[in-house]
């Protein structure tokens, strides 16, 4: 669950940064991991649902235009996937 706690140091929110590709564009985002696993365990049916709820929470810790919503989303959404298929 995704927790309000503030990091003690710029070392400890580096390490919570994730890096993958956005439209082919290596792109760092703070909390994806927390913010996947509070997603899941929210048990949500349908893929527009998830994709609403992930986006409205990653939004929180990273800023995304409203231009790269879309693209930004996709590619949550498919890191998810493969952390899936990976258990």
């Amino acid at each position: 669950m995704v927790t309000n706690d503030i990091p003690c140091c710029q070392a400890d929110v580096m390490r919570g940064v994730r890096r993958r590709p956005v439209n082919g564009i290596l792109t760092g985002s703070i909390m994806l991991d927390e913010i996947i696993a509070d997603v899941k365990e929210m048990n949500l049916s349908y893929e527009k649902q998830i994709r609403e709820m992930l986006l409205k929470k990653v939004k929180v810790y990273n800023y995304i235009s409203k231009s790269a919503e879309e693209m930004y989303i996709k590619a949550i959404m498919e890191t998810n996937q493969k952390r899936q298929q990976k258990r």
